[in-house]
């Protein structure tokens, strides 16, 4: 695997896994694939092959090491980071540009919201995009263009303060907005595109609905 061939690089997590037609979308646009211990069982059950398998290892069944015999093997057994960190280090050093991650969500509560907190405190190293079922989640800040056809919904959140938020092109706009307790945009819509998302201090999660054919 070159060096050049990390831009679209997918991490397959332990969590529940978008549908299988979603899934083997994903996996047949990334250049480079990442199983996450448990995310090995995955790949298994779609017939997708892993480049690599990272983690402690605790979940990794044996007969999976044996089966997915060209995948590289990474040991993390360091437990003051998850896997799901443990993953999103690796990839850095890999050289992807923008990481995919499946499975992060939908099974321990806590580990979604540990999973939550990383999207939230990694994004600014590398871009990160969260992928279930109905949609994408990734973190914004300062200025954003969604260059999305119109009817398009979509919600913004926050749970930390945020200021200075301004919505053009949608059904609830704002204009220079502080929202010094969080904020909740649930089911926004997009009618006038391209739309337009200011956010003078703090950042957002972005989730977009998608349609899949």
């Amino acid at each position: 695997m070159t060096e050049n061939k990390t831009q679209n690089l997918l991490i397959i997590a332990n969590g529940l896994p978008p549908a299988p037609k979603i899934l083997q979308k994903l996996a047949g646009e990334a250049s480079l694939i990442i199983a996450i211990n448990g995310g090995s069982v995955i790949c298994f059950h779609n017939n997708i092959q892993p480049d690599y398998i990272i983690g402690d290892l605790d979940s990794l069944r044996p007969e999976l090491r044996d089966y997915f015999e060209h995948a590289k093997i990474v040991h993390r057994p360091d437990q003051n980071y998850n896997d799901l960190e443990k993953a999103i280090e690796f990839a850095r050093k890999l050289k992807a540009e923008r990481i995919k991650i499946v499975a992060a969500f939908g099974k321990r509560a806590d580990q979604t919201l540990a999973n939550l907190l990383i999207l939230q405190s990694r994004y600014k190293k590398v871009p990160l995009e969260f992928y279930d079922d109905f949609g994408k989640l990734e973190i914004i800040s300062g200025n954003t263009t969604l260059d999305l056809p119109a009817n398009q919904l979509l919600s913004l959140f926050s749970f930390l303060p945020v200021h200075g938020i301004t919505l053009e092109g949608f059904k609830y706009s704002l204009q220079n907005a502080d929202f010094p307790k969080g904020f909740n945009g649930l089911s926004n819509l997009i009618t006038i595109p391209p739309a337009l998302i200011n956010i003078r201090k703090g950042s957002l999660f972005l989730y977009t609905l998608l349609t899949h054919d």
